[in-house]
């Protein structure tokens, strides 16, 4: 196996390489050569094309960890690693239709702004606060993965290097053109990134899958289909008591995760606040969403596709789930065409284009939400220069602690799935805020005090969960849902934990009111609707009316098919249909008098989010 896993890197790879470095180095210095403002540098100007949106999505949220850790997981557990893919469509929407409106029409530059205009000051410097932290464990961990990824490849040149010089070479080089640029320089180096990224994948994903001892996608299906031993890795629902991905918990806690990553996330929301317009934005989050219904099909069925090669080739126990990325780039790519630098720089944007979007938002979090008010109250207004400046010198400060964490913390020799130990990590501090969030869209009213106490109590309620559930879970619960507490459905009760907190407060705090204080608690004469609805925009009338229906139809769908799988087929042609003629009569359902079917098609959304919707349960229930 020690000569299988040994690799000629040539010439040809090294220049692919090397110019792809030098291309989104240069195009982010580039980008970002006439930030002239603090809206320019934070928001790029709210001048984003919906490409740019869509690529810069796309390229965020699939980093290394994606790349590498997902291919990882498909290998270990199989196909069920796709709910981190297509639970994510409907959260997108979610983003598209009631967040991202509320969040544009105040102009808002970060979330936590929204969280004071609706709680007062302190929710919001919270959420700072606990974004701060979550990002820092997120840039840790993109670090490690990808140093550990390219590691490999550096040593078979003969170059000797340590895990933690590539660890400081990643950590420099994104940190030199966000620095420059800004949001700009983030958003178009991410979408060359998204073509790397797309372009590596694909190829890994086609030459694993077509390798003698796979035999092509129909005959892995086959292979898993026919599986003897233990469960088929094409399997989407694993049972309830699996320990790392459970169906229940699938689509309970890890729904809610995705909630909270697409609709309520700092540095994923930054780059649809920057965009032309609200229109331009949503096209860029479907083309985006559409991007996403990609990834289980170029990484984690070849993850799957490398179990069937190392099965035969005995060497099963050998391989780290970490390490299953580059052992299978050295296994199954040819060398001597180039196509070792095509994977490598499509490595390399997946690890840039995270790393670069979390640092510049961390920057834009500190700035705006903590030194600007500082400033303030203290008398001093701050310009557009001295935001910029403060920002970039946050920035810098940021990724030396952040690479320092990766150095110092993270064992480079880990054998377990790093993926799966972030959404772990990172999963004590979200559901409480994903609460607040949801309490703010509603307009429900209560003090600030409780909003934080709440913020800060559920995550010691997380933290001590698993505890509770060993010792109090009835022996029947134990026997369905497993011994140990799995953290997705940790999440889900965590999350309840905070809905029940909050809405006992809301209750109490509206009991000691008149009913004319009521009644202005309920609508703000700043909404000023006449029929009486609580909302703000539009869409809290008829948008969430069909997100429920949506909602509705998804679970309906999806335990249908668990409950009878040899209808598997029926139910998911059927979905498809059913999202995407439901999608066309609300279209249709907006038409004007004399406006034009072409002309409506253009001008509305909810179309092509039907079809976006509509692949996404075809794949659901297929698998």
């Amino acid at each position: 196996m020690a000569n299988q896993l040994s690799v000629m890197i040539t010439s040809i790879d090294f220049l692919f390489f090397g110019l792809t470095f030098l291309l989104v180095l240069g195009v982010g210095m580039y980008a970002g050569r006439k930030e002239s403002s603090s809206s320019d540098y934070f928001l790029g100007g709210r001048s984003l094309p919906w490409w740019g949106i869509a690529g810069s999505l796309f390229g965020t949220n699939i980093s290394a960890n994606h790349l590498v850790g997902m291919l990882g997981i498909g290998f270990s557990v199989g196909f069920a690693q796709s709910h981190y893919e297509f639970g994510s469509i409907p959260a997108i929407v979610l983003l598209a239709f009631v967040f991202l409106p509320l969040f544009r029409r105040k102009k808002f530059y970060t979330l936590s702004q929204f969280l004071q205009s609706k709680f007062g000051l302190a929710a919001g410097r919270i959420y700072s606060g606990i974004s701060l932290i979550l990002i820092t464990i997120q840039l840790t961990g993109a670090l490690y993965i990808g140093a550990r990824s390219f590691l490999p490849f550096i040593k078979d040149t003969g170059i000797q290097i340590t895990y933690t010089e590539v660890v400081i070479w990643i950590a420099l080089t994104s940190t030199i053109y966000t620095w420059f640029g800004g949001l700009k320089s983030v958003v178009y180096t991410d979408v060359i990134q998204t073509f790397l990224i797309l372009a590596s994948g694909l190829l890994l994903a086609y030459l694993s899958i077509t390798r003698p001892e796979v035999g092509g996608i129909f005959e892995l299906l086959a292979k898993e289909e026919s599986r003897t031993s233990g469960l088929s890795k094409m399997n989407l629902y694993l049972p309830p008591n699996h320990p790392t991905l459970p169906w229940t918990g699938a689509l309970s806690g890890l729904f809610l995760l995705h909630i909270f990553y697409w609709n309520t996330n700092q540095y994923v929301v930054q780059r649809t606040l920057g965009g032309k317009s609200l229109r331009e934005a949503r096209l860029g989050i479907l083309v985006g969403g559409l991007l996403k219904l990609t990834v289980p099909f170029f990484s984690i069925l070849t993850g799957v596709a490398a179990y069937q090669i190392w099965t035969k080739l005995g060497e099963t126990e050998n391989i780290a789930p970490d390490e299953a990325f580059s052992k299978l780039v050295v296994l199954v790519v040819p060398f001597g065409f180039g196509l070792i630098g095509v994977i490598l720089a499509g490595l390399l944007g997946a690890i840039f284009s995270s790393i670069d979007s979390m640092l510049h938002s961390a920057a834009t979090l500190f700035t705006i939400d903590f030194y600007k008010p500082f400033r303030e109250k203290i008398g001093k207004k701050i310009s557009d220069a001295e935001e910029m400046k403060v920002g970039r010198i946050f920035l810098l400060v940021f990724s030396v602690l952040v690479t320092v964490l990766a150095i110092l913390f993270v064992d480079p020799n880990s054998k377990k799935n790093f993926f799966i130990e972030l959404s772990n990590q990172s999963s004590h501090f979200t559901p409480a805020l994903l609460v607040v969030f949801l309490f703010g869209i509603l307009n429900i009213k209560i003090s600030s005090r409780m909003i934080c106490i709440t913020i800060l109590a559920t995550p010691i309620f997380s933290f001590l969960s698993p505890v509770i559930y060993s010792l109090f879970a009835p022996n029947f619960i134990k026997q369905i849902f497993g011994e140990d507490l799995n953290f997705l459905h940790r999440v889900f009760i965590s999350f309840h934990f905070a809905i029940v907190t909050l809405s006992l407060a809301a209750y109490i705090q509206n009991r000691k009111q008149d009913l004319t204080t009521s009644k202005e608690t309920e609508l703000p004469k700043s909404f000023n609707i006449p029929d009486g609805t609580f909302t703000e925009l539009f869409f809290l009338k008829s948008n969430i009316k069909h997100s429920i229906l949506f909602f509705f139809l998804f679970f309906g769908l999806i335990l249908t098919r668990i409950q009878i799988p040899e209808f598997k087929f029926f139910l998911s042609i059927s979905g498809f249909l059913l999202f995407v003629i439901f999608s066309i009569v609300i279209t249709i359902g907006k038409r004007l008098p004399t406006q034009k079917m072409a002309t409506l098609f253009r001008k509305r959304d909810e179309w092509l989010y039907g079809i976006l919707l509509g692949f996404t349960f075809l794949f659901y229930l297929w698998f």
